[in-house]
């Protein structure tokens, strides 16, 4: 017999601590979102160990929404 598997949902949330480059990596879909948001070095060679928070930060961004935007865009 031959079971059926449900598709499981990405339900890990991405918080402020994610490193960039991680979440470009895991999301490529959000690409589009951090540019939106301001992000244009989303691929500079400081994004792979600089945090979302600390992007956000540097870039005088609002991390809620940005986080809000980000996990919908991911949760499809």
């Amino acid at each position: 017999m031959i079971k059926k598997t449900k598709k499981i949902k990405n339900s890990a949330k991405v918080n402020k601590d994610i490193l960039m480059g991680e979440l470009i990596s895991r999301h490529p879909e959000t690409a589009e979102i951090l540019a939106k948001y301001g992000f244009h070095c989303v691929g500079c060679m400081i994004s792979p160990y600089e945090s979302l928070e600390a992007g956000a930060a540097v870039h005088g961004i609002a991390l809620k929404p940005l986080l809000t935007e980000i996990n919908k865009k991911i949760k499809k």
